[in-house]
């Protein structure tokens, strides 16, 4: 299995790299942000990599860090959600949208993504929600605030929002929170409203 690349850019395409590693060119089909990378960083570049192996084909997808490689992963887990559908979500998301809607249960951040309507939407909360948790302390080294506690975050993120604070300003703040499964509405509100006094 091929891990990562990690050599010159020799092309750029509409949704696709072919990158030289010793002489040998290695095409790859990428997200936007991955695109943006390779032409600021054509001279060296790395990529993490997964490929698609089916009977009619052999498809290798590019990525610019583990954590976007893992994205497609698990966005690919779901039934319905092929590499040019997960790919288009990492188009249009960024690594903390993605991680908000699952915090939120907000189907329709994903909507936003190219082929993804809102019986898809529905269908990659409900699936992937209790298992992004482990799967992002694992790549941070750190433990972001659980999904499962999704019941209380929308009453923080609602309360917050009602004394005046920004909904993109709330989620920042709330998805930085260091928490424990027995948090109270109090104790994550006050820790959400530390991280919002602080800038975060």
């Amino acid at each position: 299995m091929i891990s990562y690349l990690k050599g010159t850019v020799a092309a750029i395409a509409e949704n696709s790299i072919v990158v030289d590693v010793n002489g040998v060119g290695y095409s790859a089909i990428c997200s936007a942000r991955t695109l943006n990378e390779a032409r600021e960083n054509s001279e060296a570049i790395q990529i993490f990599t997964v490929l698609n192996v089916r009977e009619d084909a052999w498809t290798l997808y590019g990525f610019i860090s583990e954590r976007e490689r893992f994205w497609f992963n698990i966005l690919t887990s779901v039934q319905g959600v092929g590499g040019k559908v997960a790919i288009a979500i990492l188009s249009a998301l960024s690594d903390e949208d993605i991680y908000n809607a699952f915090l939120t249960s907000d189907k329709d951040t994903f909507t936003r993504a190219d082929g993804v309507g809102a019986k898809l939407a529905t269908r990659i909360i409900t699936e992937l929600k209790d298992k992004i948790v482990g799967k992002i302390e694992a790549i941070d080294g750190a433990a972001p605030l659980a999904i499962s506690k999704s019941g209380v975050v929308n009453d923080v993120i609602s309360a917050l929002s009602n004394l005046g604070y920004q909904k993109a300003d709330v989620l920042r703040a709330i998805s930085s929170v260091k928490t424990d499964s027995e948090e109270s509405f109090d104790a994550l509100l006050k820790q959400t409203l530390s991280k919002l006094s602080s800038g975060i």
